[in-house]
């Protein structure tokens, strides 16, 4: 593996916007790439021009070496292996790895949710995996784009701010390495409890799906998501959420941004108040909100993944650390009925984390050393 970083050998799992956006940006950068995806529709253009055509912030033609439905071909013989499927599949992807990795492979999630890493180690070993990898993930998605056609993408913006973590987290620095030239601006993080509650996702989209729940099954749903249903009332919700996330952070040790500050520091479009940062984020001619679609529903991953991966994960956090969840639980509640599931058993709990029974000190020994046993 002593490859200049830049001839890295990487896979990308998931062709989604996020796994798009990283072969336009890793192709650029020389990386040699493939890229999976178990819907053949969804890669057979790709494969078909052997990558992407890259226009906006940075331009040109981004090659991929493979493009492939098989998992086992698209990381045999990587050195780093992306997933970018959405964390509600993580240990689904986790499952399938398990009997093709080999040793000195390194995860990384983008994103990982809250607690990604730790369901992706647990996984691996209830699947029989005996390879030694590296497992990490980033806080949030490093890029936003537009993707006209299956093989033309528009890069629009490159995140200022963005954390990686490292289960254990003395591995940071090896799994940062190789990534560097792609990921200049990321931070190595203490542990996975700063990446994992630093989850802006889970705190940005619900409140919002909740509180615009007639404009979503209203027969004319488009509004502008941030600007126009972040209303006065529902910034004082997401506030109050925000404020929760913060405590449970505070119990474990962890500094992780407020909301108003993160996003301040992720786009530098200013803002005195988080109404006005929604509105520069969505009218400015660099604003990277102007694109985000409106929902369709509550079936969307602003809900069926923030809610278990995110807002679940805080709120059992917090109950470990007896620090209050008022707002965090009652949109669990509230998202659980109107889609009649019950996103607080299936989604992280502490059981699923591996963490029932535990006391903070705890926590914070298995967050960064990793799970024993």
């Amino acid at each position: 593996m002593n490859r200049p970083a830049k001839a890295t050998p990487v896979t990308i799992i998931g062709a989604g916007l996020g796994g798009i956006a990283l072969v336009a940006n890793l192709g650029l950068l020389g990386y040699r790439l493939r890229l999976h995806d178990r819907d053949e529709a969804r890669i057979a253009r790709v494969r078909e021009r052997g990558g992407l055509d890259v226009e906006g912030l940075a331009k040109g033609f981004a090659p991929l070496e493979l493009v492939t439905p098989q998992l086992a071909p698209a990381v045999d013989g990587a050195d780093v292996i992306i997933i970018v499927t959405g964390s509600h599949f993580h240990a689904d992807v986790a499952h399938g790895l398990a009997g093709v990795l080999r040793d000195g492979q390194s995860i990384l999630l983008i994103q990982g949710g809250t607690g990604g890493s730790l369901v992706v180690r647990r996984e691996l070993r209830a699947a029989g995996c005996r390879a030694a990898v590296d497992v990490s993930e980033m806080d949030n998605y490093p890029y936003s784009l537009g993707w006209p056609e299956p093989t033309r993408v528009k890069l629009t913006i490159v995140k200022r701010f963005l954390q990686v973590a490292s289960l254990p987290a003395s591995r940071v620095g090896r799994v940062l390495g190789p990534l560097r030239a792609a990921f200049p601006q990321a931070l190595a993080a203490p542990s996975i409890l700063t990446t994992g509650l630093t989850n802006m996702n889970a705190t940005l989209h619900v409140a919002n799906m909740v509180g615009n729940i007639g404009r979503l099954e209203g027969s004319g749903n488009a509004y502008r998501f941030y600007a126009e249903g972040y209303t006065p009332s529902l910034i004082t919700l997401l506030e109050a959420l925000d404020a929760e996330r913060l405590a449970v952070a505070r119990a474990y040790g962890a500094q992780v941004p407020g909301i108003h500050q993160w996003l301040l520091n992720t786009y530098g479009l200013g803002g005195d108040s988080l109404r006005e940062t929604f509105h520069r984020l969505t009218h400015e001619p660099t604003g990277p909100y102007q694109w985000t679609p409106t929902p369709p529903s509550l079936q969307h991953k602003y809900v069926i993944e923030d809610v278990p991966c995110g807002l679940v994960a805080i709120s059992e956090l917090g109950r470990a650390a007896s620090v209050g969840t008022p707002v965090i639980d009652g949109l669990i509640t509230q998202t659980s009925t109107m889609l009649r599931r019950d996103f607080r058993s299936e989604g992280r709990n502490l059981a699923r984390l591996g963490l029932a029974g535990k006391r903070v000190g705890e926590i914070r020994s298995i967050m960064e050393t990793g799970p024993t046993g």
